[in-house]
Order: structure tokens, then sequence, then C-alpha cells
């Protein structure tokens, strides 16, 4: 299945779980403050298929907030569920080719959420150009520019046709390496 029809069908998932969610909120009769607990419950089995692993209830809470403060803060004018749908595939997605994907770290010495991904690296005995945004400013600068923020670790996942994705947070690149490249994937 192509990137954008990915989208497209992820992004209907999360319409369609808003139209549930508003329906809810209409038999409530009130303001849900806890919605992503409700999203996560709804959500929880329907996203696997769009996943390259598995996420928890708790975890795929967190990734909601973060999406919705992302969403917020950089493009309101994004209908949300196209920009969740983005979001959820950069961050989360499996790859097409991952044998054949280029994988680069953005770091920094001392980082410890640095250090547990190249842990995870190097258990998996995986090749990943590593770029500690602290000696080489280009590294840092391009980081900024792209993503809009100097936190690390990020992994860049290019694939065979150049296409980037950028992926925060350090326990979804470490799930996304073992579920993509570890024993279980060979």
């Amino acid at each position: 299945m192509s990137d954008e029809a990915k989208v497209k069908r992820l992004a209907e998932l999360f319409r369609h779980t808003g139209e549930a969610h508003h329906e809810a909120f209409l038999q409530a009769d009130g303001d849900d403050p806890e919605w992503p607990l409700w999203y996560a419950d709804y959500l929880h089995d329907r996203l696997t298929p769009f996943l390259a692993a598995p996420l928890t209830r708790s975890r795929l809470v967190f990734c909601l907030i973060g999406a919705d403060d992302e969403h917020r803060a950089t493009a309101p004018d994004t209908p949300w569920p196209e920009y969740y749908a983005h979001r959820f595939l950069e961050c989360l997605g499996s790859a097409e080719e991952p044998k054949e994907d280029r994988l680069a770290l953005y770091y920094f010495d001392g980082c410890p959420f640095c250090v547990r991904v190249q842990r995870a690296i190097d258990v998996l005995g995986l090749d990943v150009e590593l770029r500690n945004i602290y000696t080489d400013p280009a590294y840092l600068a391009e980081l900024r520019e792209v993503r809009g923020r100097t936190t690390v670790p990020v992994l860049r996942i290019t694939s065979p046709a150049g296409e980037d994705r950028w992926m925060p947070e350090s326990a979804d690149i470490v799930r996304y390496l073992q579920a993509t490249y570890g024993q279980a994937a060979a």
C-alpha cells in the first residue's frame, strides 16, 4: 500500500474515532478532559495494522497527547485527522523495505535517552550513522530546520527513493528498531 493510501486510511480511522467520541461526548453531556484515554481504548486494536510494533494503551495515550500538542503548535490549520495520520506513520509506522533504508541517529554524548537508543543499535548490530549535534553544527542546524526543535534522539530513516522519516522519542525508536531489524523481523 502506498504512503498516500496509508495516510488516507489512517486519517479516516482518526476521523471515525472522533465521530464515535463525539457520540459518547453527547451522551455524557459535558467536557471530556480524558479524551486520550477514550481514544486509546477505541484505537488500540484498530491501529495495529499501521504500526511497526504494537503499543500499550499508556504509550498510545502519550502519542495522542504529543500529536495533539504538536498539531496545535505547528499546524493548527491542518485538519487534525490528517495531521495525526502523518505524525503516527512518521513516528510509529513500519518500513516498506527496511533492509534498503539508510539510518542516521541525531544525538549528543551524555544524553541518557540517546544512550538507550545506541544500546539497541549495538545489540541489533545495525549500521547507523551517528550524528552528534554538538560536535557538528550542521547536524544541529539540520535538525532544527526539519523538526523545528533540537531535542534528541531522532532517528532519520531514508528510503531507497530518498524519502525521509524523522522519528523522535527513544522508546519509539527502540521499539521500531527491534520490530524492524530484530530476530523476530529476520
